[in-house]
């Protein structure tokens, strides 16, 4: 797939980015959530468009992520791909280089938590660089599942 610009997610951006999320997770954020992190000085918010695709939104939104800076660390919240465009290396692209586009000189590391049971998430974490520094037993409130802490040095 040809490389798709990657730019700051708006307030026009929330419906696609709605219908992507509950697509993808089994306890999505709503819209008020969305609009707090783009209210959010430390949140950095972006998504990956282009011409629109076959079963994609009509703005070609095909993945956004929800990232916030804290001092030299930057939290990875949320990543999403379009259900469409998932399985073409897009989600790798994409977290590769919005992190890119985060981080500086200034930022040592990235965390982030994901389920256990995210084997796609787990390998796209490690492929990243990622490396499992810890767990969060009963993490998430509608499985009681476990989260596994992550984080990525730069």
């Amino acid at each position: 797939m040809q490389s798709l610009p990657i730019t700051p997610m708006t307030g026009d951006h929330i419906e696609p980015v709605l219908a992507i999320e509950r697509s993808s997770f089994s306890r999505p954020w709503g819209r008020l959530a969305f609009f707090s992190e783009l209210a959010c000085a430390h949140s950095r918010n972006y998504v990956l468009s282009g011409a629109p695709l076959p079963d994609v939104n009509e703005q070609g939104i095909v993945a956004y992520t929800s990232m916030r800076v804290i001092i030299d660390e930057i939290h990875l919240l949320k990543i999403a791909v379009a259900p469409a465009c998932r399985r073409l290396g897009i989600a790798y692209r994409f977290l590769r280089d919005s992190l890119n586009l985060t981080a500086h000189q200034d930022i040592k590391s990235a965390f982030l938590e994901v389920r256990s049971s995210n084997t796609a998430g787990l390998c796209l974490y490690r492929k990243l660089g990622f490396e499992t520094i810890g767990n969060r037993p009963g993490y998430y409130p509608d499985s009681g599942e476990a989260a596994i802490i992550m984080k990525k040095t730069f």
